[in-house]
């Protein structure tokens, strides 16, 4: 046993591998141990044991030391080996008979009994404390061996004894299962089965002691860790052996092993295989007495713990041991369903899934318990009563303490995500409805809820009782007879028509689709009239519903529902035209909901789309979709389905179908409704592949060709290279469309078209496998074909340019345009080399410019031509283009800008004009710009009108070089505004308007390319940078001051009134603009409400002169309009800027209603955008406070009352609160300083003293019924009553409009007033004169 002997030894996998099967610790001898002589004798097995009486030493070494087999010296065992060839001789009944087991295990109990009772396992080891754990199993077992530590090896001894006595247990297992296979009959089996099985005293106290040894193994620390887990794995095995093989008292093996595996299981580093041995041996949890609670209390604490560890709710076995918890004792029921309740909330779908499950299980086992017990023909009566009654109470528990508590939920639950929630789980009772034993218990727990619930006060309540009415229909008693469910479907179906009758929308939407699932599900079962009387709901009379989209679009969902039930479709064929005006519905929702419908009528044999909506309605809805108006998406769902539903229409598919069928469907769609086809090549990319849309787009130029070419040829033009694009076979091309092949309108849709469909594919054409359709649309669109084009609709629009254009002239030019721009764009798809001539026609178009007419050259839109260059790779020559001209245009010190203004008297300097000289241009360069085409230019960039213009400002934001000339040249229009702002030049001098207006342009640029810069920092929430901190500290430090000191200097004379400053805030400023967007900052008009009122044409009067304050206040406009963006697309308000703009907001206490008028507005959208993003309504109390003192005109009460509706239309209840709390105290603050400044004496009304502005706030408040009630609410729960809040109170009692809420919080009021003076109880307020609070006859 001392001998050093060098062996190979292998990992003992086993001792962790043991816990994967409970039943087969030791089963199977190694390949070697089988087919070799006998390694190892039993007489060396007996020899080991007597010689460990004092002491577990020889024992442990004859298990862990390896010995050589046979003669050859390097033929060794490994620990593996060895040990299973011990456990075979324990196994073998041949080798271990009954006397020896005695004598084997007699051996083992004397010195168990010591180990055990000393606990020698348990005692540290100071030597082995500082020793390093190694990873290899091997390594530890020989240092074990090589330290010989008696802590060590008692516990290597414990284990050595768990592997013994399990091999006893299996080797008499299989014992006895030779002896019973065929020669006993199915029920002696059975019987065999169930008796319980004799064993040795002397092995049954082995095992005893080690079970006993459970707990104590736990407190083995240091490196003896490891080894006491491994130990406690090996007898875990020996014990559920003894459970599984049911030998004679086995419930004495499991005491110990329950709570130890209970706890491994739910320890952070358990696996799955940890539940499969605790479900393994679940019945052994029916031992425990759960009526003591003091010895019971732990254990239920941690089988609590198993409800919501996510170990025991992912693996079946673990749902299946909750399950069986809950038919444990009747008392864990209820622990256990509140332990669930507490995570159903906010829980995922597959934890509640689990819950499903579980719950489902538990019922299930129960019931199946009870009839188990009723089947049984024990003659025990007492004991199986006993037996029974216990089931009985589990059973009720089960179903009154859990289910029906969910089921209460489910219907009264506050919160409708709650009750969503807790229908899942119960989901799992209402798809086995059908089972008797199901549909009998949802009668008896649903029945004292569900009827009373649908016609509770709650509409929430109604609502959802409405949905768990369709689960459980027929709610019914399937023992009752026929009778009685014919009364439950009668019952059912009223109950149905109820609540489409309903007068909230939301129980009308839930009772539709109630009635609808349960026509589907019992189409046959419901009589033939009440599926008439419903249906009469859903189609007449929710289909038409005008109060309600909602129940509009339910209705059409509900159809849906009905479709998928085969027999319902004879029925609803002749309906369904009733719902096709649906598609041109106002909401987009009940759009989608009749899109579906057709969708799902298209897949169904015997029914068409087109007869429950004519071809032409869907033809005019995609387009109007198209045009994105009116809260239409051209890429919206409505949109996408439709392309879906119409996709044959306009790219038939099939082997009979040739690409010249296709082309003649596709133009006499495009010509009969272009719009409706420029939406669907919009979406095509989601149903079409790569190459069908690149060979349609192939095919499609080839036609505008071949249309020029038709067109040229009558109008004896040369064709030039055109002609060569087109094959003889797509001659074939028979269109019989409105307007001919020299339709105009036609060419530039097909233009347009071949833009939209090369856009929506042009990222998956950069990928490898589709090169072939690149380098196909390269060759059709390569060479000089583009630029013949381009010149041949530009020539169009030039000979149908005059100055007394009919409209159907303006039509064509218009239709140039668009088939021009779409050109542009698909040549900045293609490389540069590839396409002849173009860009030197692009720069002659720039040039030309500075000869056109100033009206025209104000109309003229160049930026798709620009947007071309910078996607050819010239983005710094544009920039370089457009910064020079606008620098030239602003440069000069103050004697050359006073050439922009005339003498006061009129006179003026002639310049001598030199005659015109015709200048050559260079082709190679851009040219210089005039700077209206400057700036729409670059404004068109910055909005991003199209998709060329979004492309072009991405290319120039990339450039750092490109962007900072831009940044520079603009920035030399604020200096040009500041030198104009001067006192000098201000005094006896006229400004150039147009010089404003282009100042204004200029400098609202400068602002939003800034924005756009920080933008492409990728940063949430944009950040203010310090460029646009420098242009905010410009305007507090100079425009303010400039403004403050006009006001004061001219404060009889408004010289501003001749200037008209609406061109500078329209085009120029998507904030004005509800439709411009841009992808880099996202849209930047959705909280605008100003763009509903156009242009701000403020400037009605006219007066001689317009001044510097004309300047000053286009300058700050523009300003304002470009932070008004900035905060719109940030959502997050910043201090710097709301301090700066708090100082702006100043000016409105001026007395100069001009300066009011312009600034008001943008204020008012700057404050309504940070309180609906931040909710902080400090800057909506600066700009209504600046206000108090104002006689404001009619466009400013207009303003203000604009303003307050786009507050009051949020839907945020917390915003509006703090609006109306801001708007309280701010009405509190002026009334105390106007009485402090009235010394008359002479009483006036609330209203009279706040001011005509906040006058108008109020009114604005109080006529609408959602922000009455709030203001009501805010006030009643001021803890300190006042005059203002009484006042306040009065006006809402007189003028607001009722509703229920509204009278309760009133009552309250009145009940506070009759508290306070109980004396008089006519009067609810003192010292208030009733006449006080009449509001101005409306």
């Amino acid at each position: 046993g001392n001998a050093s002997v060098s062996i190979a030894v292998e990992t003992e996998n086993d001792e962790t591998t043991n816990t994967t099967n409970a039943s087969s610790t030791c089963t199977t001898t190694t390949a070697a141990a089988a087919t070799a002589t006998p390694l190892i004798s039993h007489t060396q097995l007996f020899a080991a044991v007597e010689e460990s009486i004092l002491t577990p030493r020889p024992i442990v070494d004859f298990f862990y030391h390896p010995t050589a087999n046979g003669d050859d010296a390097h033929d060794y065992l490994t620990i593996r080996e060895r040990r299973d060839a011990i456990c075979n001789i324990v196994r073998s009944s041949k080798l271990l008979n009954k006397a020896r087991a005695r004598r084997l295990f007699a051996g083992l109990g004397q010195l168990l009994r010591k180990v055990v009772e000393e606990e020698s396992f348990t005692q540290s080891d100071t030597e082995e404390e500082g020793v390093e754990k190694e990873e290899d199993e091997e390594d530890k077992v020989l240092e074990v061996l090589g330290n010989a530590k008696e802590a060590s090896r008692a516990v290597l001894f414990l284990r050595c004894c768990a592997f013994l006595v399990e091999a006893y247990l299996e080797g008499i297992l299989t014992k006895l299962a030779n002896n019973s296979s065929g020669r006993r009959s199915t029920s002696t089996r059975q019987q065999q089965q169930h008796r319980k099985i004799d064993i040795i005293d002397e092995a049954y106290e082995v095992a005893e002691l080690l079970h006993d040894s459970l707990f104590p193994l736990q407190n083995c620390c240091g490196t003896l860790i490891k080894e006491a887990q491994h130990t406690q794995s090996a007898i875990f095995g020996m014990c559920e052996r003894y459970w599984h093989g049911n030998f004679e008292d086995r419930e004495q093996m499991v005491t110990q092993l329950i709570p130890l595996l209970l706890v491994k299981s739910l320890d952070d580093t358990a696996q799955k295989n940890d539940v499969k041995r605790l479900y393994s041996i679940r019945d052994a949890i029916h031992l425990l007495d759960f009526e003591d609670e003091s010895s019971i209390a732990s254990l239920k604490m941690h089988l609590l713990r198993t409800v919501n560890n996510p170990l025991f709710l992912q693996s079946a076995e673990g749902r299946k041991f909750i399950a069986h918890l809950f038919t444990v004792d009747a008392s864990l029921v209820l622990d256990l369903h509140r332990a669930i309740r507490t995570q159903i909330v906010g829980a995922k779908k597959s934890i509640l899934n689990a819950y499903a499950d579980i719950y489902y299980m538990a019922w299930k086992e129960s019931t199946e318990k009870e009839e188990e017990e009723n089947r049984n023909d024990d003659n025990d009566d007492n004991g199986r009563d006993v037996v029974t009654t216990k089931i009985m109470m589990i059973q009720t528990s089960i179903e009154e303490n859990a289910l029906q508590d969910l089921m209460y939920q489910v219907i009264h639950a506050a919160v409708p995500s709650t009750a969503r929630s807790v229908r899942t789980v119960l989901d799992k009772f209402y798809l086995h409805k059908k089972i008797p034993k199901v549909e009998g218990m949802l009668h008896r727990m649903y029945g004292p809820l569900l009827w009373r619930a649908l016609v509770a006060a709650n509409s929430t309540i109604r609502k959802q009782a409405s949905v768990v009415l369709a689960d459980t229909f027929p709610l019914r008693d399937p023992e009752a007879g026929e009778e009685w469910t014919e009364a439950c479907v009668r019952k059912s179906v009223i109950a149905c028509a109820k609540l489409m009758e309903d007068d909230v929308p939301s129980v009308r939407v839930a009772g539709s689709m109630a009635a609808a699932r349960i026509m589907r599900e019992f189409w046959v079962v419901v009589p033939s009239q009440d599926i008439r009387m419903l249906l009469n709901h859903i189609i007449a009379k929710h289909a038409s519903d005008a109060s309600s989209s909602a129940v509009r679009a339910a209705a059409v969902n509900a159809v849906i529902t009905l479709l998928e039930e085969d027999k319902t479709h004879g029925v609803l064929r002749p309906l369904l035209p009733s719902l096709g005006n649906l598609i041109h519905d106002k909401t987009e929702k009940v759009r989608l909901a009749v899109v579906n419908m057709l969708l799902c009528i298209k897949k169904l044999r015997g029914m068409k789309y087109y007869h429950v909506v004519p071809a032409n309605h869907l033809l005019a809805r995609l387009a109007e979709e198209g045009r994105g108006r009116n809260n239409n998406n051209p890429r919206g769902p409505v949109a996408v389905g439709l392309s879906n539903l119409l996709g044959n229409s306009f790219f038939p598919t099939g082997s009979k179908r040739t690409m010249a069928d296709i082309i003649n469907r596709t133009l006499r769609l495009l010509g009969d409704s272009p719009g409706a086809a420029v939406a669907f090549y919009r979406n095509a990319s989601s149903q079409l592949s790569v190459n069908s849309i690149s060979r349609l787009i192939a095919a499609l130029m080839k036609c505008l060709c071949f249309f020029i070419v038709e067109e040229k040829k009558k109008n004896e033009e040369d064709v030039g290279d055109l002609s060569l694009v087109f094959s003889p076979e797509d001659q074939s091309i028979e269109y019989k469309g409105g307007g001919g092949q020299s339709n105009t309108a036609l060419m530039a849709t097909i233009a347009e078209s071949v833009s939209i469909l090369w856009e929506s594919i042009e990222p998956q054409l950069k990928d490898s496998q589709n090169e072939n359709a690149e380098e196909m649309l390269t060759e059709v669109f390569s060479g000089n074909v583009l630029t013949e084009v381009y010149c041949h609709f530009e020539a169009k629009f030039e000979n149908n340019n005059h100055d007394d254009n009919s409209e159907e002239d303006d039509a064509k030019l218009l239709d140039c345009s668009r088939a021009c721009v779409a050109i542009l764009n698909c040549a900045g798809k293609v490389d540069e080399s590839k396409i002849e001539g173009l860009r030197f026609r692009i720069i002659d178009e720039l040039s030309e410019t500075s000869g056109m007419p100033a009206a025209r050259r104000m109309k003229v839109n160049l930026s798709p031509n620009v947007a071309l260059l910078c996607a050819w790779g010239m983005a710094e020559d544009v920039a370089t283009c457009l910064a020079s001209s606008i620098t030239e245009y602003f440069a000069g010190d103050g004697d050359e800008l006073d050439a922009s203004f005339t003498r006061k008297s009129g006179t003026s300097r002639k310049r001598k004009q030199s005659p015109k000289r015709k200048v050559k241009v260079d082709k190679t360069r851009l040219p210089k710009l005039d700077i209206d085409v400057c700036l729409g230019i670059l404004g068109h960039i910055l909005k991003g009108s199209t998709s060329a213009s979004v492309s072009a400002r991405e290319f120039i934001l990339k450039s750092d070089t490109a962007c900072d000339t831009i940044v520079t040249a603009l920035q030399s229009a604020k200096d040009a505004a500041e030198r104009m702002m001067k006192p000098r030049i201000s005094n006896g001098s006229e400004m150039s308007p147009t010089m404003i207006k282009h100042i204004g342009i200029s400098i609202e640029c400068y602002g939003r390319l800034i924005i756009h810069k920080e933008a492409m920092k990728c940063d949430i929430p944009i950040k203010l940078s310090p460029e646009a901190k420098s242009l905010m500290t410009w305007v507090t430090d100079t425009i303010v001051p400039t403004l403050n000191r006009l006001v004061r200097q001219e404060a009889d004379v408004n010289p501003l009134r001749d200037l008209d400053l609406s061109s500078i805030l329209s085009a120029a400023s998507p904030s004005l603009d509800r439709n411009s967007s841009s992808p880099t900052i996202g849209n930047l008009g959705d909280t605008s409400f100003i763009s509903a009122r156009g242009s701000l044409n403020i400037f009605e009067d006219k007066s001689k002169f317009v001044s510097t304050r004309a300047v000053a206040i286009t300058a700050m406009s523009s300003i304002l309009c470009t932070f008004a963006e900035w905060l719109s697309v940030r959502f997050v308000g910043d201090s710097f800027a709301m301090d700066q703009i708090s100082t702006w907001c100043k000016l409105l206490e001026c007395s100069d209603s001009v300066v009011r008028k312009t600034l008001l507005q943008l204020c008012f959208h700057i404050a309504i955008t940070s309180l609906k993003n931040e909710g902080d309504p400090a800057l909506l109390q600066e700009v209504l406070s600046s206000m108090k003192n104002v006689d404001p005109c009619l466009t400013e009460i207009e303003t203000i009352s604009y303003a307050m509706a786009s507050v009051i239309s949020f839907r945020d209840e917390r915003i509006l609160k703090a609006a109306i709390t801001t708007i309280v105290d701010l009405t509190r603050i002026i009334v105390l300083d106007v009485e402090e400044e009235d010394e008359s004496g002479i009483s006036s009304s609330l209203l009279d003293k706040v001011g005509p502005c906040m006058r108008k706030v109020i009114e604005c408040f109080l006529s609408e019924k959602q922000s009455c009630l709030i203001l009501a609410k805010c006030l009643i729960h001021e803890t300190k009553p006042s005059s203002v809040r009484e006042c306040l109170l009065r006006e809402v009692e007189l003028r607001s409009p009722r509703t229920g809420a509204l009278e309760k919080v009133l009552r309250k009021w009145e009940a506070e007033n009759i508290t306070a003076d109980p004396a008089n109880d006519d009067k609810k307020v003192k010292n208030i004169n009733l006449n006080d609070y009449e509001l101005v006859a409306a």
